[in-house]
């Protein structure tokens, strides 16, 4: 199943969610829940995808019953006016971003003049972004003041689907709703010095986090999916990756976040970028005006306009 979130006149501008099932059409889940089910769910729940994840499989079951189900006046109608895709979740509960990619953790060392360090082999480390600062499928990335040098990062990202803790990797797989795009942007000149202090980064990545354009439910693609990954801006392709030359598994990253801590509904984990699937591994760097876009398969396109500088 593919979830969607969307807005338009025909909504009276209040985000909906829409599903769609394998290779068939995108459907408003309300509609479609309402012509298969008698027991009807809460408006909450068809309309906001962290809580429809908090309900749990059985919610998802019928979720996608419903979109295999739905009548033709269910379809979602993208000419509609002021139609737009959001974002997919309409909050997240954390998000964490992991550097599961060896190729692109070695050019870094090889920029510092260094070895990778060796706790990179015992453990998938990752930081702590800002769950509250995201934009969706075609919003402007903003140019934060106090950067002068942008850059994108290509990302596969999971969503939480099941709480735990302790979670054993050969169970991992249970607690996996499904994946996103993600592009990680990045203020790199100020990345640098504030990892100069031992600390972050902070700034240089909390300004602005892309999600979209959809959700793919593990169902679809497995819970360790092997998917094609490509990078563009402005229509350039400037990187090309299979999602499964990560060297961290989404197991290893469930097992170890959770040790000893909860997991939730609604946490997501960005994978890192794969070596040069960025501009710094490239050594490029994006300008006002550019476009960025990433294509994962079976997930679709997100795109994303960068912004002027302010001041």
């Amino acid at each position: 199943m593919r979830v969607h979130r969307y807005r338009s006149a025909a909504t009276s501008n209040r985000p909906r969610l829409a599903v769609a099932a394998g290779d068939g059409p995108v459907v408003d889940l309300g509609q479609a829940w309402r012509a298969l089910h008698n027991a009807p769910a809460g408006e909450a729940v068809l309309t906001s995808t962290i809580l429809l994840i908090e309900e749990g499989p059985a919610a998802w079951a019928m979720a996608e019953a419903s979109a295999r189900a739905a009548p033709p006046d269910a379809r979602v109608d993208v000419e509609a006016e002021g139609f737009r895709w959001l974002c997919p979740l309409d909050r997240l509960a954390s998000l964490r971003d992991f550097l599961a990619f060896e190729d692109h953790v070695r050019r870094a060392a090889d920029r510092r003049g260094a070895p990778v360090p060796a706790y990179w082999y015992e453990a998938p480390v990752y930081y702590k972004g800002n769950h509250r600062q995201v934009i969706g499928p075609g919003e402007v990335c903003p140019w934060p003041v106090y950067s002068r040098r942008l850059d994108f990062e290509l990302e596969l990202a999971m969503v939480v689907g099941r709480s735990g803790r302790d979670v054993p990797p050969e169970r991992a797989g249970d607690h996996i709703f499904g994946f996103t795009a993600f592009n990680d942007f990045s203020a790199r000149d100020i990345q640098a010095k504030e990892m100069s202090a031992w600390l972050g980064p902070a700034k240089g990545k909390d300004f602005c986090n892309a999600l979209g354009p959809c959700i793919v439910t593990a169902d679809e693609v497995g819970t360790e999916p092997d998917l094609e990954m490509v990078c563009r801006v402005n229509g350039e392709e400037w990187g090309r990756a299979r999602s499964s030359q990560a060297r961290w598994r989404w197991s290893d990253m469930i097992a170890h976040v959770s040790a000893a801590e909860d997991i939730c509904p609604g946490d997501v984990y960005g994978s890192g970028t794969p070596g040069g699937c960025c501009g710094i591994d490239l050594d490029r760097e994006l300008s006002p005006g550019d476009v960025v876009e990433l294509e994962i398969e079976g997930i679709g396109v997100l795109r994303n306009p960068v912004g002027a500088p302010i001041g």
